[in-house]
C-alpha cells in the first residue's frame, strides 16, 4: 500500500510539473503580446490609411484629367455638370470613400486667381471630414482645351 501511495505521488507531482509548464508558457505569450501591442501602437494603421487615400486622391484627380471629365461636365454642361461629377466620382471611388472636391477656377485676374466663388462636389456631411482621424487631401491645377485653368483640391475620409 505504501508502495502505491509513492506512485500516485510520483504522478502528480509529473502532472504539476506539466501544469506549470503550460502556465508559464502562457504568462510568456502574455507578456509578449502586451509588449508587442505597447511597442507598435494602433496609430500607424492610421498613418497608413492616410497614406493610401492620398495615393487615391492623386489617382482620382489624374483619372479626371486624363478623361477630360472637368471638360464634359463644369464647361459643356454648367447646370447639370455638378450633379453628372459627383456621380462621376462616387463611380470612380471604392465604397465607404466620403469625398469633398473643390474646384476653384483660377481663369481671369492674376492678382486674386481665387476670387470667383469655388464649386464644390461632395457625398459626405459636413461633419464628416472634421470628426474623422484621418483626412486625406490631394491637388492638382488644370488647364481645359478652352484655356481655363482649375485647381482641384480633393479631399477624402473614410466612412
Amino acid at each position: 500500500m505504501v508502495t502505491s501511495l509513492k506512485k500516485i505521488i510520483k504522478a502528480c507531482r509529473g502532472q504539476a510539473r506539466i501544469l506549470e509548464a503550460v502556465i508559464a508558457s502562457v504568462i510568456i505569450f502574455l507578456v509578449f503580446s502586451v509588449a508587442f501591442y505597447f511597442i507598435y501602437s494602433s496609430e500607424n494603421l492610421f498613418v497608413k490609411e492616410t497614406i493610401d487615400l492620398n495615393k487615391l486622391g492623386y489617382n482620382i484627380l489624374h483619372r479626371l484629367a486624363e478623361s477630360h471629365v472637368i471638360e464634359k461636365t463644369i464647361e459643356a454642361d454648367p447646370e447639370n455638370g455638378n450633379a453628372s461629377l459627383k456621380i462621376t466620382l462616387q463611380e470612380l471611388l471604392p465604397t465607404g470613400i466620403y469625398f469633398n472636391l473643390t474646384i476653384y477656377n483660377c481663369t481671369g485676374n492674376m492678382a486674386e486667381p481665387y476670387s470667383g466663388a469655388p464649386l464644390s462636389v461632395s457625398n459626405a456631411p459636413a461633419e464628416v471630414f472634421a470628426e474623422s482621424w484621418e483626412v486625406a487631401s490631394a491637388s492638382t491645377m488644370y488647364t481645359s482645351n478652352r484655356g481655363n485653368i482649375y485647381h482641384l483640391v480633393l479631399k477624402l475620409t473614410r466612412g
